[in-house]
């Protein structure tokens, strides 16, 4: 039976490593969120919850790719669909639309997330090389490592969470670069296309990172054949994200948001001693916001290699590289010359422990000390200690938050006027408390200048019958829909109908509209002349990847063996 049993599982060895993966999802997750009715919640979870519901209720509408979710606020709206990419969400909003609870939605929603992290970073690892032993290892350390959980247990960072899952490709791709592999720069554009639907920080970050490693390697990038690659990658990346690049620029071109106007926060401010870091590793310490790591299996793992970084055959560049990057989520770096800068906008330094765990998962694979072959019981240890520091970490977090279990009813009752800390993509014109204290969302007018006969407030917009008082007169009406560029106003008059854009108001960031005479105006949210030739873009670059694959694969029979 037994040797039977090993016989089938070499037989179908990938269908039983991606079994594993999809075990390993839901039990990485079983004792937080499966704990009697009850799951553990994280900081950031209203906002993703309301996205969720928001997106379900636009398709409920017929809105199948909103740009403005009308579930925030009360009726408000708030453009989260134009500046956080709701791609991922659709499977969550579908499972919703079919009557299944939001908490049933974001469970199933985070297995699948740890699923394909699984996959794609076990993909990656094959990518680079390694063995199917290794690859395997190399997905269990990346995908159960401590900050990675933080981010998706006790941060709940749901867009976070999905841009790490294709960080392991980035690094792939870049050994692949480096290494003058066919498609590199392909699978790199891809990754990059991935992590940018999902986080747009996350880019930036990467974005840092890939500079990083090559400035650490420069005679293996340096070289006209790596440029040319990576040129290439950053251009098909710009045409892939093209249709949610443009429309941010757009936007930011005609209002002055919250995210620049009032930083959420100074990056100089978010970093903590060393010292904090490496003691907080080897505890596994739970997530506050003086206390990110990355875990003690790491950690350790760093140290050994740092520690023979001398010795022959190590690989220095990336042990370096890696220490580099711990350095920076410290207070030993200068961060306050970055308060100001672009780098500012990645809030916080700690978020460079998920490139610094996806290194370290790397140096402990790659195994330049050779330790797993002195001692081949030394994997199954290691495996044995990433699954054992997950149930601590898990346990951990269950006893010292315990305040944030909460029902799976409780869950599934949404809270609209959460939006996220910062409220960065509000126009900076808003008074946010103000609008929370006037949630029958009241039509603004002079009463002197107009009359307003009937109302109807729908889900995406509003129509009203108005008359002036005065002939020949015009008037301005402040709608309560908070004002981003592509609002319109669709006016009915005895002479006809035509279209008109709409206006802010300047005093509190409403959407308002000019009107004379009399007739009926109805005013909504309409995709820009812009926001349809990037998306056109997009189609169109899509359609040509996809043609060329198609091509490339009929007249070649290269093939990559996962």
């Amino acid at each position: 039976m037994r040797v039977n049993l090993k016989h089938w599982l070499i037989r179908h060895q990938i269908f039983a490593i991606y079994c594993s993966f999809l075990l390993l999802s839901f039990l990485s997750l079983f004792i937080v969120y499966f704990r009697q009715g009850h799951l553990l919640v994280g900081d950031d979870y209203h906002f993703h919850l309301n996205r969720i519901a928001g997106l379900a209720e636009s398709i409920k509408h017929g809105i199948y790719f909103p740009k403005v979710n009308y579930f925030f606020i009360g009726g408000y709206g708030y453009a989260s669909s134009l500046f956080y990419p709701d791609l991922y969400l659709y499977f969550s909003a579908i499972l919703r639309v079919c009557g299944i609870s939001l908490a049933a939605s974001f469970i199933t929603f985070a297995i699948v997330i740890n699923f394909c992290t699984f996959v794609i970073t076990y993909i990656s690892g094959r990518y680079m090389a390694f063995s199917v032993k290794k690859s395997y290892l190399f997905s269990l350390l990346y995908t159960l490592s401590i900050y990675r959980l933080q981010d998706l247990i006790n941060r709940q960072a749901i867009g976070e969470v999905l841009a790490l899952g294709f960080f392991p490709l980035v690094l792939a791709s870049l050994f692949a670069i480096k290494n003058n592999k066919r498609f590199g720069w392909f699978f790199l554009a891809l990754a990059m296309t991935g992590i940018g639907l999902a986080h747009f920080i996350s880019i930036e970050m990467i974005s840092f990172f890939i500079a990083l490693y090559i400035l650490f390697q420069p005679r293996q990038f340096l070289k006209k054949a790596q440029l040319f690659s990576l040129v290439k990658a950053a251009i098909l990346t710009v045409l892939l994200l093209n249709f949610y690049l443009v429309p941010i620029l757009e936007q930011m071109s005609h209002t002055i948001f919250k995210v620049t106007a009032a930083p959420l926060t100074l990056i100089s401010n978010r970093s903590y001693p060393l010292y904090t870091l490496i003691g907080n590793s080897f505890i596994n310490q739970v997530f506050h916001s003086q206390t990110a790591n990355i875990g003690c299996p790491l950690i350790v793992g760093f140290f050994i290699y740092l520690i023979f970084i001398f010795k022959k055959n190590q690989n220095h560049s990336l042990i370096l590289l890696t220490a580099f990057l711990i350095f920076m989520v410290s207070d030993w770096f200068p961060w306050k010359w970055f308060d100001n800068t672009p780098l500012n906008t990645i809030q916080f330094p700690w978020r460079l422990l998920s490139v610094v765990s996806l290194l370290i998962a790397y140096l402990i694979v790659e195994d330049r000390l050779a330790i797993f072959k002195k001692s081949a019981s030394s994997y199954y240890i290691l495996i044995f200690l990433v699954f054992f520091t997950v149930i601590f970490y898990e346990q951990y977090s269950i006893g010292t938050e315990q305040y944030r279990l909460i029902s799976y009813e409780q869950y599934d009752q949404t809270h609209s006027y959460f939006i996220g800390a910062g409220r960065e993509y509000l126009p900076k014109e808003v008074n946010y408390e103000t609008i929370k204290k006037t949630r029958n969302r009241p039509i603004i007018y002079d009463s002197k200048m107009i009359s307003i006969k009937k109302v109807d407030k729908n889900f995406s917009s509003i129509k009203l019958k108005y008359k002036l008082q005065k002939k020949n007169s015009k008037t301005t009406v402040t709608l309560p829909f908070i004002y981003y560029w592509g609002y319109q106003a669709k006016i009915t008059t005895p002479t006809g109908t035509q279209k008109q854009p709409v206006t802010m108001n300047k005093s509190n960031g409403l959407t308002q509209v000019e009107l004379k005479d009399q007739g009926t105006a109805t005013i909504y949210y309409e995709s820009t002349s812009l926001q349809k030739i990037s998306l056109g873009i997009t189609i169109i670059t899509v359609i040509s990847c996809l043609s060329y694959g198609i091509y490339f694969k009929v007249h070649n029979n290269e093939k990559i063996n996962y």
